[in-house]
């Protein structure tokens, strides 16, 4: 069933209201693709991977003394953050600067470039410096979870990519859709 919005299918409808409204579609994206992918990351144990529980994992960095309820509140809100604020980056920022080709298959590319950029940062630093400072687990935490561990953070970003990618997925600015005289 191809539902029309004034005309428009539904996934142009959406491509023409993210090309017009990029911060909203950014937070959309950031706010999507960050509960997707942290829900992921936790039931990682269901495909034999380690839980990546970045909200507890945050807030036990932020409140190294908290309850677990505390860790998990403020882990959490910063997480949340966190997936809003780079969803930001990469459509502001980011997105223009790599490539002129706006296709829905360039996005995506361009979403999944900027997660795996993400997830080397992710692996390189965070782990080993900010959330296991001090006990030498290596990149991605290889030498405390092995190749699985760094193998899920690479998953649990290309997940979120997955989702900016397709939702922050907008029009060239001169298609004619954004002027309304197509009437595909």
């Amino acid at each position: 069933m191809n539902q029309q919005l004034g005309g428009l299918n539904a996934g142009k409808a959406w491509r023409v209201w993210v090309t017009k409204h990029p911060i909203g579609a950014a937070m959309w994206a950031g706010v999507v693709g960050g509960q997707i992918a942290t829900l992921w990351g936790m039931w990682f144990p269901g495909i034999g991977l380690p839980a990546l529980n970045w909200p507890l994992t945050n807030g036990a960095t932020i409140d190294p003394k908290g309850t677990f309820v505390a860790q998990f509140a403020i882990g959490g809100l910063f997480h949340a953050l966190d997936c809003l604020v780079f969803a930001l980056v990469f459509a502001l920022f980011i997105f223009p600067l790599v490539g002129k080709v706006v296709t829905p298959g360039m996005n995506m590319l361009k979403a999944l470039g900027f997660s795996v950029v993400l997830a080397t940062i992710s692996a390189a630093f965070l782990v080993p410096f900010v959330y296991y400072k001090g006990f030498h687990v290596g990149f991605g935490g290889v030498h405390y979870g092995g190749w699985k561990l760094v193998f899920a953070i690479y998953l649990w970003h290309l997940l979120y990519g997955v989702n900016l990618g397709a939702i922050y997925n907008p029009l060239a600015l001169d298609d004619p859709l954004l002027t309304g005289s197509s009437s595909s």
